[in-house]
């Protein structure tokens, strides 16, 4: 009785089995499992700007002689094809193709708006640029950028086409980087060379080592190792990350035309350094000048003479270690941010506001942020 049993339930669920089979709509078992494992990748948007990374040799040890931003990035990208394609689901737009001094600021400008437009319908965004100026474009999208998603620039020092091209590691690693999420609220940092910097902090300190970007005064913020991901120290705006108004900065640049931003310059101070090209950039309409460097007398007294036409001064070290803290009257210390990244953050807060002392008051709540109490 109790095997004729077991044999009608068998049959009974061999029917069933049979029916669902029948009646199933073809291929459509696999559907579901195929979308779930695409939508569970991260969506990585990687904008190309040109630069050495994207450059073609003359030759496969063509190490300094090529051409900057002759590839497009989807190439890039397919070079790093299928393993990339395990890490995210990797989008591509091409920005521009050319080095990374030939950018201005108004393209800058254009850069952020096209980096927020990406982030809302990507988890992270890699921008590949060269690396004259990246540490420059860096901290402008690190100023600029509103979305606290992941945002991570990279670059190399030799073509994509030469043998022993740091290209293709630092853009692989870039997207890894971007895809897990870790600098979620960081802002925007490098990858470099198995390297993570802050875009405050990064610097380019040779012209051919590919260990060029460091962050000499403060440290790097972690390392990458394959997949292995270690974050050793975070930007202190990350504090802020559960408080998006606090966490983004002022300097919404949809508010701010592209066109209409204020002109600061660096002046170098050296030794008998006369003050008369700041005196020429006064009267060219220029808004800032950042000091780089104790001033020479005759600079010093050019400088003193532009403040009182209304010329923001923003006191600078030209080296790439150690601070500014103590200035006179109206110049503003930079402490240890550098001349260069000082001018854009002059910039902006020229370009959001004329009143000298809200411009003084953003250069330094920005310049150096720093931990505050746990709230």
């Amino acid at each position: 009785m109790t095997k004729s049993r077991s044999r009608s339930t068998g049959m009974l669920a061999l029917v069933v089995l049979g029916f669902l089979a029948a009646t199933a709509v073809p291929g459509s078992a696999n559907v579901p499992t195929k979308t779930s494992k695409r939508e569970s990748r991260p969506k990585v948007a990687v904008i190309g700007t040109g630069g050495t990374i994207a450059g073609k040799s003359e030759s496969r040890v063509g190490f300094q002689s090529y051409q900057p931003g002759r590839t497009p990035v989807a190439e890039l990208v397919d070079f790093l094809q299928p393993e990339v394609g395990q890490v995210a689901d990797v989008s591509s737009v091409d920005f521009g193709e050319k080095g990374s001094s030939e950018y201005t600021i108004a393209e800058f400008h254009d850069l952020s708006r096209l980096v927020d437009e990406q982030l809302t319908k990507a988890d992270a965004v890699v921008v590949a640029t060269g690396t004259q100026t990246m540490e420059e474009l860096a901290y402008w999208l690190d100023l600029t950028v509103r979305s606290p998603k992941p945002v991570v620039v990279t670059g190399s020092m030799r073509p994509w086409t030469v043998i022993g091209s740091d290209g293709p590691p630092n853009l692989y690693n870039a997207i890894t980087l971007a895809a897990g999420r870790r600098t979620r609220c960081f802002g925007t940092v490098i990858m470099m060379n198995d390297e993570i910097l802050a875009a405050r902090d990064a610097t380019k300190t040779s012209t051919t080592r590919l260990d060029t970007l460091q962050s000499p005064e403060l440290g790097i913020l972690g390392t990458m190792d394959e997949k292995n991901v270690r974050l050793h120290r975070a930007p202190a705006r990350v504090h802020d990350c559960a408080q998006p108004k606090q966490w983004r900065t002022p300097f919404d640049l949809a508010t701010m035309p592209r066109d209409g931003l204020a002109k600061v310059e660096i002046v170098y101070s050296y030794a008998d350094a006369g003050g008369e090209s700041i005196t020429a950039m006064a009267a060219a309409g220029v808004k800032g000048v950042v000091a780089a460097g104790t001033p020479s007398p005759a600079q010093t007294a050019a400088l003193m003479s532009s403040t009182q036409s209304g010329m923001a001064v923003v006191a600078a070290n030209r080296n790439n270690t150690g601070a500014v803290y103590d200035t006179p009257g109206p110049v503003i210390p930079a402490e240890d941010l550098l001349p260069q990244k000082s001018r854009l953050l002059l910039l902006l807060a020229l370009s959001r506001t004329g009143d000298p002392a809200e411009v003084r008051s953003l250069f330094q709540r920005y310049a150096v942020p720093e931990f505050g109490p746990i709230r």
